[in-house]
């Protein structure tokens, strides 16, 4: 896992990342990398609940970043999250499925995502 800091243009962008390992060719499919289409791996993060732990992550770079950045839009700031699920990675030769290339899940939070969450976290933390 981790929290990569990119310049892009004036801004620095935070691209939070994973890396998997899990096998997804199955019984039923063509060939090898095959198992590694997007809706695979959704099929694949969906199973392991991937997603929360998507929103986990998101949250905690939210707060660590307007906690040592204040001079920033934290929420603005992340600019994705993306799986790797590196057995499916196969460098050049990777196949391309529309925009999406096999081995790599990628998403963007919708705007205001981060704050929301984070401030629901605090209040279920201060419930409890």
């Amino acid at each position: 896992d981790a929290l990569l800091r990119v310049q892009v243009g004036e801004e620095q962008k935070f691209f939070i990342t994973d890396y998997k390992t899990n096998r997804l060719d199955r019984d039923g499919v063509d060939t090898m990398i095959n198992g590694y289409s997007r809706d695979s791996m959704l099929e694949e993060m969906e199973h392991h609940d991937y997603p929360l732990q998507a929103l986990i992550y998101g949250v905690g770079v939210y707060r660590f970043l307007r906690w040592a950045r204040p001079d920033i839009d934290a929420d603005a700031a992340i600019a994705g999250f993306s799986y790797f699920f590196v057995r499916g990675m196969v460098g050049s030769e990777t196949p391309i499925d529309g925009q999406h290339r096999h081995g790599v899940f990628s998403w963007e939070a919708p705007e205001g995502l981060w704050p929301a969450l984070s401030d629901l976290f605090s209040r279920v933390a201060v419930a409890s």
